[in-house]
């Protein structure tokens, strides 16, 4: 487990060897991750299987599934922190954004599972609010109007049916009487529209000339012409509904095969109006019934958390301490300090940068493939894209003045000695003074490189890079 818990955190297990002091604190930063995305995986059970009425089994799924997405998300937030320096906390801030974006996420159907008692009272007094609107609605709706309308007309009918034609017909419900309605009320509006246009004549306006001219007498004209049809028409109302309420034997014969005729009809009519409004009626309920979901919840807790205090003070504080719980990673590592653990992982990037620079330089084929700054010297071993690239601490120490004469001397002169070098580096920079020449001198005047004269008598020294 422990093992697990430095590997979650994401420490080099081979690093916190040499440093034992620092596991406690890699452990406590991996059990914030498994912590956190335990959290997570229970979350999203419970929005899965309750809130949207996901089969259990399959929701534990998907919560594990989920889990393990948190995990890699807390992992690569807590790694990707720098443990030091002034950009530490500018790469922070975002991954803290992040970190209590999916807090709140994660938090929330934590909360709606606390208070799933209450939440459950009042969505049925949401669902008991939709209804009643619904019906309201519907009371002024087309399809409502119908089904009045051809309740009507299937009354009327079987009155006049069952007093044998005694019974008088509803003039507004006769097909004749709405259509002549129809026809005088459209004649009215032209009426009135000739009548203005006479009087604009008559009397002038903004869009005509005042005078009794020819424009004058041809809207007149007009007029008459529709008040006379409003008239006929009119007559032509009256008739029908004296027709329609008529007591003579031969009126109440008429109105009760008219009213047989017609009643087939408005039955239908009734029926498919009364079946529209039973449709809409039932989808509504079904789906009324049916909303469960997390929307509906939401909407619930908030009017709860609206109306009393104590609960919405009581949402907030535990909203608040799961989402302290899932920001716990991102908070742990911001609060630890950087330790021996830090500094070991700073120097073993170093050393393997150092190493893979000294393998590129000795391996002709990497060296080639990162792309040569320039020739190769001539003691690298090679030409062309095979020569390695020019150390310039080396050249340095190759491009030193000649050795003096006491350099032929039996021995080093400590009195002529540089000030500030211990015995041993001045022993080796004689050393390198007496190998003489220049490397380019060197290497052509050995073979192929190696150690050997280089025409002065002096010989050819290799040192590696820690060595110097």
């Amino acid at each position: 487990m422990s093992t697990f818990l430095i590997s979650l955190a994401g420490a080099r297990q081979q690093i916190l060897d040499q440093c034992p002091t620092e596991r406690l604190k890699f452990q406590s930063l991996g059990w914030a991750i498994l912590i956190t995305s335990g959290i997570a995986t229970v979350s999203m059970w419970f929005a899965l299987s309750s809130a949207m009425g996901i089969n259990p089994v399959l929701a534990l799924l998907i919560a594990i599934l989920w889990g393990l997405v948190i995990m890699g998300i807390d992992r690569w937030l807590v790694t990707s922190i720098p443990p030091r320096g002034s950009r530490r906390w500018q790469v922070a801030v975002p991954r803290v954004v992040l970190a209590v974006l999916l807090g709140s996420l994660i938090s929330t159907p934590i909360v709606l599972r606390l208070f799933q008692s209450e939440i459950n009272t009042q969505i049925a007094v949401i669902k008991q609010q939709r209804a009643s609107a619904f019906i309201a609605a519907q009371q002024h709706s087309s399809v409502s109007q119908q089904v009045t309308y051809w309740g009507n007309q299937v009354a009327s009918l079987e009155k006049v049916i069952n007093s044998g034609g005694q019974q008088p017909l509803d003039p507004s419900a006769d097909p004749v009487v709405q259509s002549l309605t129809s026809q005088r009320t459209a004649e009215l509006a032209l009426e009135q529209k000739y009548f203005n246009q006479w009087q604009c004549q008559l009397y002038g306006g903004p869009d005509c000339t005042r005078g009794n001219g020819v424009l004058a007498q041809a809207s007149q004209k007009s007029y008459q012409q529709a008040a006379q049809q409003v008239s006929t028409l009119t007559s032509e109302i009256t008739q029908r509904e004296n027709a329609l309420s008529a007591q003579d034997q031969a009126s109440q014969q008429t109105r009760y095969q008219q009213a047989g005729g017609a009643l087939p009809g408005a039955k239908a009519h009734l029926a498919a109006a009364t079946a529209a409004e039973d449709a809409l009626r039932s989808n509504f309920e079904a789906s009324n019934a049916a909303t469960n979901g997390l929307l509906i919840r939401l909407q619930a807790l908030n009017e709860l958390s609206g109306k009393d205090f104590t609960l919405n003070s009581a949402r907030l504080l535990i909203f608040l301490f799961f989402l302290v719980i899932e920001c716990l990673p991102i908070t742990v590592k911001l609060m630890q300090q950087p330790g021996n653990y830090e500094e070991i992982l700073r120097a073993t990037a170093e050393r393997e940068l150092k190493v893979a620079r000294r393998r590129i330089r000795s391996e002709p084929g990497l060296a080639g493939a990162a792309g040569a700054a320039g020739a190769a010297p001539a003691w690298a071993g090679g030409t062309g894209a095979e020569r390695l690239p020019r150390d310039p601490d080396l050249d340095a120490i190759w491009r030193m003045p000649a050795a003096p004469s006491w350099a032929d001397s039996a021995g080093p002169d400590p009195s002529r000695a540089r000030p500030g070098l211990s015995d041993e580096a001045t022993r080796i920079d004689d050393a390198l003074r007496n190998a003489g020449g220049s490397p380019a001198t060197t290497g052509s005047a050995g073979s192929g490189g190696s150690g050997g004269s280089d025409g002065r008598g002096g010989n050819e020294l290799r040192f590696r890079d820690d060595d110097l």
